[in-house]
């Protein structure tokens, strides 16, 4: 930050610093997001689930760059885990689609305390609104496995027939991006080296 004219024990100065060209900037900050998330789920794994998240001077600085993309609050990797969950096709998940996530019992999350696939609003960040106030799949948010211990879970505007409502996750039928993450907390790190999230599958359009 010298550049821009911070330095410990020093008075800011707005006259006497670096000049920053905003649109470069934010070009190279675009770039920097796309290339984190591409990189947050990977199909083979994100090689930095473990190097984020962690205590200062700790970090390397692609591991802090990757982390900046996603935002600076979480755990470390021993106490919880936060893997991006893509799609079968390809194709980034978008509500004018339903889309379901299905995981045989050998599948499920190596989680020790608790596991909940949650769903966001992928340009901001937030939940998708709905009356149920229903954000996320799992132990701590109410699911039901079925009768052969696996589960299938259901992004969909509206219920699907035979579904169980805890097992539904709500969208608005509109063009808005997506993005749904499973979180592991507790995780036996030595299963999830060789577990991957199944990908959701579109199943209408």
């Amino acid at each position: 930050m010298k550049t821009l004219g911070v330095e410990p024990g020093i008075a800011f100065d707005p006259e006497n610093v670096g000049r920053v060209d905003g649109a470069q900037l934010a070009d190279v900050a675009r770039r920097v997001q796309q290339e984190a998330t591409t990189t947050w789920n990977r199909p083979d794994g994100n090689p930095f689930l473990e190097q984020v998240v962690l205590p200062k001077g700790q970090m390397t600085l692609d591991a802090m760059v990757i982390q900046s993309a996603f935002g600076p609050i979480g755990l470390p990797a021993h106490q919880a885990v936060y893997r991006g969950i893509s799609t079968a096709d390809g194709q980034p998940m978008n509500a004018m689609y339903d889309y379901v996530l299905r995981m045989a019992a050998e599948e499920l999350p190596p989680a020790r305390a608790f596991w909940s696939a949650t769903l966001y609003d992928l340009e901001n960040g937030f939940f998708i609104p709905n009356e149920r106030k229903k954000y996320s799949v799992g132990e701590n948010a109410g699911f039901k496995l079925d009768a052969d211990g696996g589960i299938k879970i259901h992004i969909a505007a509206e219920q699907p027939e035979g579904v169980p409502i805890e097992n539904w996750l709500p969208i608005n039928r509109q063009d808005q991006g997506l993005d749904m993450v499973m979180r592991i907390y507790d995780p036996e790190l030595d299963r999830l080296k060789s577990w991957q999230v199944p990908a959701v599958e579109k199943i209408n359009g």
